[in-house]
């Protein structure tokens, strides 16, 4: 009855562990569900299940973005990377088109 409410996909493993770990956090993303519905912020959704609240919800975080090299690594803000990266040399640029292709 579970996987129906929860819309959940086939779980092909027949391995003990693999059962038990998929129903324990399959038990906490629910329990996390339930008491985010007892927030200021959940209070919307007290009466809907959960694959009708990820419909209607909408992230209203900033957005961030993180570049690593090595051990180096920094984070900025969206848009603050966006003008970083346009205001890059095209040699610089086309140096990391091919990791904001992977994204």
């Amino acid at each position: 009855q579970i996987k129906e409410f929860w819309k959940l996909e086939d779980f092909k493993s027949t391995k003990y562990n693999f059962i038990v770990f998929h129903i324990v956090m399959l038990l906490i993303g629910y329990m996390y569900f339930q008491i985010y519905k007892n927030t200021e912020e959940g209070q919307k959704y007290a009466k809907k299940s959960l694959p009708v609240a990820i419909k209607k919800y909408v992230c209203k975080k900033e957005k961030k973005v993180i570049i690593y090299r090595g051990r180096y690594f920094a984070i900025f803000n969206f848009l603050e990377f966006i003008k970083l990266y346009s205001s890059c040399s095209e040699e610089i640029q086309s140096l990391l088109d091919p990791i904001l292709a992977l994204v």
